[in-house]
């Protein structure tokens, strides 16, 4: 954020460079009215500033006002290859944390990086406005496709094949067919008006100095500007404008993924860890749109935002010799700044000696104050440890030793789980696993055919998505398979823990006056969300909000606290609520 800041300036400048590469320029359609159509021509002129907007609509009558070639501008370059511009970022942020480099946000430690993706980034309401969209046109076949790739676009630009796609000025999108086929059958409104979405969220400890304990997700999106046109910067030191939508959420949860064939990805959820509380953002924060999605047929997986550690999203990802090299190039001028604050017994890294290989990889510190005019010139005295007398080495061939505020897969799949923990989850695992042994096999095949039941498969897929909650008991399909699901033999394939806490939220369901606390919960529930929609300002790390005097909300807790505490029965249900964890009693 500190736009200001020399290395902020270098990192996110040479980002921009990496990213660019534009050899192409558009020209509008005559005739096609609001509806802006374009044809992309292949332009080889050398181009100083790859984000020169004029330089993209060379037509000296081009009808496109300055707001609509901003605009289409970002639409066209930002609506395609999100993965690849988030993988830049990772790389030069990975290469940055193993050079010994600290990131920081408004002066708090970065503690993990993350790359997030969204199969179902919805785009609806952008696509509703046609007129809004640029659209491009294929001479040849005489296609007309927005360039807004949706997954029903994608599908079209890869059966019309290489040689259309580059006439479009658009990279072939990779092979999905499998999804592309499922979301066909199953949610046809998500692929004609979703797309699957990168971007990163880099963790980030709370100010303390204003009262924030808990840590914060600072999402990062390089393709922001394609829709939405305010998610525009300044580049640091230039009057560059360039892509990037911030926003800030709290540390969610973290799973692991059920899926066998995404075991390198985990699921994030929008729970907070601690209290376990569901904290969903308003649906105006399009990247978290999917937590809000119904899905009509129950055998359908809920919509999810998928985690990729760095790491591992870095190795599926490589990058050519070019992109790796200006990555280098950004670390060592980094690297060269940092080195003119360095005081004398600061630890570094010997590395990239070809004359002496074996100092490689050695510790030593620094001997002398550097001098600013020695940077990147002159060689710096460091004593290699083992060594009685320093050596002078160039600045390229010294590093500080690794940060690394970036989990790995296995990391990530246990995390905030203690010794005691893990081993007692083992057990349950290992004591269902001798369950379902034991069972015969007529057992077994009750089991199988159980679970094709579509009551057991709607509360099997809530548990998956962390969305199944008490409330979900006044729907009577979700209740029986909660039923099903509590009965020997399908109760084997529960977690004691969970099977335990399922049987008394069901039991509970049956009280008199547990009708009502659902209603109640719905009233709150109802009301936090259109508070937060209304002032997302007042939405807090742990999940709570900051209740303004006066408003609505309020006046709806202060009804809710008053009702439960003058009828008796009603109070039981929420303090069995909390007991169990399902909800948290308001009338405390």
């Amino acid at each position: 954020d500190a736009r200001s800041d020399r290395n902020t300036a270098v990192v996110s400048e040479a980002v921009c460079d990496i990213s660019s590469g534009y050899t192409r320029v558009a020209r509008v359609l005559p005739g096609t009215g609001k509806r802006r159509t374009v044809e992309i021509v292949w332009d080889d002129t050398p181009r100083g500033n790859p984000f020169d907007i004029d330089a993209f609509w060379p037509d000296e009558d081009c009808p496109l006002s300055a707001d609509e070639k901003l605009t289409y501008f970002w639409q066209y370059h930002r609506s395609v290859g999100c993965d690849q511009f988030t993988a830049i970022l990772a790389n030069v942020f990975k290469s940055l944390c193993d050079a010994g480099i600290s990131l920081v946000h408004n002066k708090q430690p970065v503690v993990d990086i993350l790359a997030l993706n969204c199969g179902e980034f919805d785009v609806s309401d952008i696509l509703s406005s046609p007129d809004n969209v640029l659209h491009l046109h294929d001479p040849v076949t005489n296609t007309t496709l927005p360039v807004i790739a949706t997954n029903a676009t994608m599908e079209q630009m890869y059966n019309m094949g290489p040689e259309v796609c580059t006439r479009l000025g658009k990279h072939l999108p990779e092979d999905a067919s499998r999804t592309w086929e499922k979301m066909k059958q199953h949610l046809p409104e998500s692929y004609n008006s979703t797309l699957p979405h990168w971007w990163l969220a880099v963790v980030v400890k709370g100010d303390r100095n204003k009262g924030e304990k808990e840590r914060k997700m600072v999402h990062l999106d390089l393709c922001g500007a394609a829709y939405d046109p305010s998610s525009l910067v300044r580049a640091p030191r230039s009057e560059t404008m360039v892509s990037l939508k911030v926003f800030t959420t709290p540390e969610y949860l973290i799973r692991p993924n059920l899926d066998p064939e995404l075991s390198h990805k985990l699921i994030l959820t929008p729970v907070l860890g601690k209290s376990n509380n569901i904290s969903l953002l308003p649906k105006s924060v399009r990247h978290f749109r999917c937590y809000h999605k119904e899905r009509k047929k129950v055998n359908v997986t809920a919509a999810s935002i998928e985690v990729t550690p760095l790491g591992e999203f870095i190795e599926r990802r490589p990058f050519d010799d070019a992109k790796n090299a200006k990555i280098s190039e950004i670390i060592q001028t980094l690297q060269n700044n940092h080195l003119e604050s360095l005081l004398p017994g600061t630890e570094v890294v010997v590395c990239n000696i070809q004359s002496r290989p074996e100092l490689n990889g050695k510790h030593g510190m620094i001997k002398e104050v550097i001098k600013k005019d020695r940077v990147g010139s002159d060689r710096i005295p460091v004593l290699v440890n083992g060594m009685r007398k320093p050596i002078s080495l160039k600045p390229s061939c010294i590093q500080l030793p690794p940060k690394k505020p970036y989990r790995t897969l296995e990391e990530l799949k246990k995390m905030d789980i203690d010794e005691e923990t893990e081993e007692a989850i083992k057990k349950q695992a290992s004591e269902g696993k001798q369950q379902y042994d034991s069972l015969t096999e007529k057992q077994k095949s009750q089991i199988n055919k159980k679970l094709e039941d579509p009551c057991v498969i709607k509360v099997l897929q809530a548990l998956q998505s962390m969305q199944a909650s008490f409330t979900n008991l006044a729907d009577p399909e979700y209740k029986r398979g909660i039923e099903a699901l509590i009965q020997f033999p399908l109760s084997t394939i529960l977690p004691p823990g969970a099977l335990g806490k399922m049987r008394q939220s069901f039991e509970l369901s049956n009280h008199p006056k547990a009708g009502v606390a659902i209603q109640i919960i719905n009233l709150l529930k109802t009301a936090k969300q259109r508070y937060v929609s209304e002032h997302p300002e007042c939405l807090q790390l742990d999940g709570g909000v900051a209740i303004l005097p006066g408003s609505e909300i309020e006046r709806v807790s202060e009804s809710v606290v008053k009702r439960i505490k003058s009828d008796t029965e009603l109070a039981y249900v929420f303090e069995r609520l909390e007991v169990l964890g399902l909800f948290r009693n308001p009338a405390k």
